[in-house]
């Protein structure tokens, strides 16, 4: 898996979150009732079930999500193992097959905040880089309310300048009672898409540092923007390497 491709990946996770009639509610008055329910969460931990389908074929993985306050996020596949990460402005993409860490800077802050839009509170960045429509959930989906979401790149392209964005459109599913995505839709260029479902949510846990890390053994490459930084010696590494942990007690699921 390339850098490039790793990027996209993140971009569309972390965002990493059919057609139906957009609410009367405006959008300022939706936010600010966005920003109270998540208030009191500062760290989310579940498990989700990806579908990547394609003309031809649908894959389906498995994993874990991590968030903390206030930019930490990491996405864990089970099989194989693959760990994509935000710390703040830097991400990481961790191959377990490949050996490898791939450690790169996000260009821009608006681009950063815009990949924790998912889990946390303030929405600002996500405007900036996005047309956001509220819409009406419709029946067989599992969000209360859902969020429409198109880069603004993407609505500026032409022929002449395609959009660089890896996706078209991205579609979060809030549930009701924290706005928390039950299920996250991104729709790429080349007509495939991927599909998130999330489950087993936990707030506010005593390991939510912990979880917005992993460990890589010894003899893993990291590679800081395209440049071998160091091979990992005994002992292993334990990557982002600063965390701290959210100043929260304990809230209901």
């Amino acid at each position: 898996m390339t850098m490039k491709r790793g990027k996209s990946m993140i971009g569309a996770l972390a965002a990493l979150f059919f057609v139906q009639a957009a609410c009367a509610e405006p959008l300022d008055d939706f936010f600010a009732e966005f920003v109270a329910k998540r208030e009191k969460i500062a760290s989310v931990q579940a498990h989700f079930e990806q579908k990547n389908i394609s003309p031809d074929e649908t894959i389906s993985t498995t994993g874990r999500i991590a968030f903390s306050k206030p930019k930490q996020l990491l996405f864990e596949y089970f099989d194989p193992k693959i760990i994509y990460a935000i710390s703040d402005r830097r991400a990481y993409q961790y191959e377990e097959e490949l050996e490898q860490v791939q450690v790169y800077d996000v260009e821009s802050s608006a681009q950063a905040d815009a990949f924790f839009i998912a889990f946390d509170n303030d929405p600002s960045r996500l405007r900036e880089t996005y047309n956001v429509t509220l819409l009406d959930s419709v029946p067989g989906t599992c969000g209360a309310r859902v969020l429409k979401l198109v880069p603004k790149a993407e609505a500026e392209s032409s022929e002449d300048e395609p959009s660089t964005q890896p996706f078209r459109e991205i579609r979060l599913y809030l549930r009701a009672e924290d706005y928390l995505p039950c299920e996250i839709r991104a729709f790429n260029q080349d007509d495939s898409e991927v599909t998130i479902t999330i489950v087993g949510y936990k707030l506010n846990e005593p390991d939510a540092a912990a979880a917005v890390t992993f460990t890589v053994p010894e003899g893993t490459s990291l590679i800081v923007n395209e440049d071998l930084q160091e091979v990992v010696g005994a002992g292993g590494k334990t990557l982002p390497e600063t965390n701290t942990p959210p100043a929260a007690k304990p809230a209901d699921k």
